[in-house]
């Protein structure tokens, strides 16, 4: 190997071991960056999914990881209908808020042309943020007009 050779290959070694330091550098200031924001702003929020149930029980089972965000109770000649916005804790294979306002809705409307709505109770105190709020006063709005 001769000297220009030998040369190209220093060159390559040094900038190899600037680039892992520059990284290094970046690395260790994202974390505190991270760490400032969460120190600040708490911590970060889980993802919530939410589902519609409709049940034709005269209870809802409720578990662990579903929360009742709104309820609507229709009686049908069938019998009584509830239909329910819940939001799921821990699990983010189900529907974002804005879809499952929608089906909420839809089903809702269903419900009304079937039969007379009895009850409609909305949990406030259940409410995780804003998107939550302005979804329950849409539904409400909705419900309203049937």
């Amino acid at each position: 190997m001769d000297e220009g050779e030998e040369l190209i290959v220093y060159i390559g070694y040094v900038l190899g071991v600037l680039i892992l330091a520059a990284s290094g550098i970046l690395a260790w200031r994202n974390s505190r960056i991270i760490k400032h924001d969460r120190r600040t702003k708490g911590a970060i929020p889980a993802v919530s999914s939410y589902t519609v149930q409709v049940t034709r029980q005269s209870k809802l089972e409720e578990s662990g990881n579903i929360t009742i965000l709104l309820e609507a109770t229709y009686q049908e000649p069938e019998g009584t209908v509830r239909v329910c916005l819940c939001r799921m804790n821990g699990t983010i294979s189900e529907l974002k808020l804005n879809h499952a306002v929608q089906i909420m809705e839809h089903t809702c409307s269903e419900f009304a042309d079937k039969g007379a709505a009895l009850n409609v109770a909305s949990y406030h105190e259940a409410l995780l943020n804003e998107d939550e709020k302005s979804a329950l006063i849409r539904i409400g709005q909705a419900l309203q007009k049937q």
